[in-house]
């Protein structure tokens, strides 16, 4: 092996190793019929991408302009490290709540039955109405993953 392989080795281990941690599998349809009979309130669910909620009311009007002025809006950040609880279900839809009044309803997709939300257009969280922002995602769905170790 050629030295300078040896010396990018461990630049690569650490990549898989941190790109292996970060990804939790997809919650489907599949899935959820394993775990029906334990109760999904037993999973550990959280989003597959972060997700960031600006309040469409402005909290704190100011007069003052400039590159220095107050963002006026409230904002929830819900993370990847987010955990969350299913709280209600039907068939081909589960809400759960991530806490701190953040509660999502993902539908199964009819093509493949992973259980997204949408990256876009608004939701309540503890009764105002905040837009949903996903970065360079925004317009894509997000998928719901829950942890293995339940």
């Amino acid at each position: 092996m050629p030295p300078s392989l040896f010396r990018s080795l461990p630049a690569v281990a650490a990549v898989l190793i941190i790109g292996c941690a970060t990804t939790l599998p997809t919650f489907t349809e599949s899935f959820r019929r394993e775990v029906q009979a334990d109760g999904l309130d037993t999973c550990i669910l959280r989003v597959g991408t972060s997700m960031e909620f600006r309040s469409l009311r402005e909290l704190d009007p100011s007069t003052e302009e400039g590159p220095m002025k107050k963002d006026p809006h409230r904002y929830v950040k819900l993370s990847l490290t987010d955990t969350g609880r299913a709280v209600a279900g039907g068939i081909g839809w589960i809400t759960v709540d991530f806490g701190r009044g953040i509660l999502l309803t993902f539908n199964a997709r009819g093509n493949d039955s992973i259980y997204t939300t949408r990256g876009w257009g608004t939701v309540t969280i503890e009764g105002e109405r905040y837009d949903i922002m996903v970065g360079v995602l925004s317009g894509s769905d997000v998928t719901l993953r829950y942890d293995p170790r339940r």
